[in-house]
């Protein structure tokens, strides 16, 4: 018996040494620049991603290594703009799926769909998202944005107190997209505070790089499924089941709101869709749609409030063009150039999701940046080392909204394709029209209401863990009431 097992561990030992030799010397992506232990293993990735410290980490090895780094056997980071179109463009590489959560219900949402039932569920969700969807719904925008208003004076005290924006800014967007998805408020801005719902949300962010683990390691996965506890397997139900509950409630009432139901079914590809689509798509829909947007935000008042100069810029062309609040349309503020400069920086540096989305090579390889790579790759554009790499946008670390515009030579040679906060190609985010149009009006409003001033204890809030999402610090913010409103330069 001692002797079987002495043999089996020589013979592991034996296959561990080899396959390390194989992939650090004559493996196909052997000369891809990496640190050597990541050519072996991908626990040293896995280490600082359980820490939510991989942002940061990525960013370093594409600064000593350059463009193309190799941080796993089989995985490869990009930072060059023109790997967008290689590795996102139209039917050329299938999302990693080991990267994605599910669904419980076993239906495929658009996130995790593969790309031919994307590209179905895609076609019959966009009349959701057209221009024409968003006219109608702004009125649902405009009612939210007035109360987040409303709460700023009354949790501030009139700019007595600090207020926790990032806070408010969630219960605002979260609110708007719990009527477009289930037809009925959630109560967070009203309440002012999370509901258990959506607190689970947050709170089981941090559970990804776990999940990340055990979907990429058949063994992991076949033991976790035999062994996953009951009390985990009754919290997903559960929390399934809230956003099921809430969507059958929806179909079952009516509405003539025109939401995302109303706008998907009126159109006559609508009939395609499955009740359990349905179920998949909304809860992503729910986080997609609003976390993000709550996100960017913060971060965009936080560079703002950093950098004063481009905070009066905005102040001037916001209350220069504008003089009562029912003047803020949808239409209007994106006509206004510096602003949406502001918010095209915000997405560059501090991009609401900050790493990349893995996708597989298909079986026969293919080439990214003129080089041949092997079936079975990982290969990703990690966003925040190539929104922060010299080598696409000068002064990366700076917040800089000129850039956009086109008007400083400093900036002539970035490579403005680099940034794709949305995504690139097929896969892109749908709703990135009403993402813009919701963040003009929260933003502008605010600007055009208040005077905001950051509070010394969130000097350094920019310094935040990230599980694939940011792990936001509170973000305390004085918003003090304008006494007038009117088109004078400040």
């Amino acid at each position: 018996m001692l002797g079987t097992i002495l043999a089996f561990v020589a013979l592991l030992a034996l296959y561990l040494i080899g396959s390390a030799i194989y992939n650090v010397t004559l493996h196909p992506l052997a000369d891809v620049p990496g640190p050597k232990i990541c050519a072996i293993t991908r626990i040293p990735y896995w280490l600082v991603a359980l820490r939510g410290e991989d942002i940061e980490w990525m960013k370093s090895l594409h600064e000593a290594y350059g463009p193309v780094v190799r941080f796993g056997p089989t995985d490869l980071s990009y930072t060059a703009g023109e790997a967008w179109n290689d590795i996102h463009g139209p039917k050329v590489t299938e999302k990693a799926q080991e990267f994605s959560v599910q669904p419980v219900n076993g239906v495929p949402s658009m996130l995790t769909a593969n790309t031919e039932d994307h590209a179905r569920v895609r076609r019959l969700f966009s009349p959701a998202f057209s221009e024409r969807a968003l006219r109608q719904q702004e009125p649902l925008f405009r009612k939210y944005v007035d109360l987040l208003m409303y709460k700023c004076g009354e949790v501030g005290e009139e700019g007595q107190k600090a207020v926790e924006m990032t806070q408010l800014l969630n219960f605002a967007t979260f609110d708007v997209m719990a009527e477009l998805c289930f037809g009925q408020p959630l109560g967070l801005l009203a309440k002012n505070e999370y509901s258990p719902w959506v607190r689970s949300i947050f709170e089981s962010l941090k559970m990804l790089p776990i999940v990340s683990i055990i979907n990429y390691y058949p063994i992991l996965t076949a033991i976790f499924n035999r062994f996953e506890p009951k009390s985990v397997v009754e919290q997903r139900v559960t929390h399934c089941k809230h956003s099921e509950d809430r969507v059958n409630q929806r179909l079952q009432d009516g509405s003539d709101q025109p939401d995302v139901w109303n706008l998907v079914l009126a159109a006559k590809e609508g009939k395609g869709l499955s009740l359990e689509e349905m179920h998949s798509n909304s809860e992503i829909f729910m986080l997609a749609g609003s976390e993000t947007t709550a996100t960017l935000l913060s971060g965009c008042l936080y560079n703002l409030l950093t950098y004063p100069d481009k905070m009066n810029a905005l102040l001037e062309e916001i209350r220069g063009n504008f003089t009562k609040l029912d003047e803020l349309t949808f239409e209007r503020l994106q006509e206004l150039k510096y602003m949406n400069a502001c918010l095209k920086e915000a997405l560059r540096v501090y991009p609401p999701v900050p790493i990349g989305s893995p996708r597989v090579v298909l079986p026969g390889g293919q080439q990214i940046l003129g080089k041949w790579v092997p079936a079975d790759t990982r290969v990703s554009v990690h966003h925040w080392s190539t929104y922060k790499s010299e080598n696409n946008f000068k002064n990366a670390e700076t917040f800089t909204p000129e850039r956009w515009l086109k008007t400083d030579p400093t900036y002539a040679g970035d490579a403005l394709e680099a940034h794709q906060p949305f995504g690139f190609g097929p896969r892109n985010c749908l709703g990135q029209n009403m993402a813009m149009h919701e963040m003009r009006l929260i933003l502008a409003t605010l600007l055009f209401s208040y005077d905001l001033e950051l509070c010394e204890e969130s000097r350094d809030w920019k310094n935040q863990k990230a599980f694939a999402l940011w792990i936001k610090n509170p973000l305390m913010i004085r918003a003090k009431p304008l006494a007038t409103q009117t088109r004078l330069k400040i």
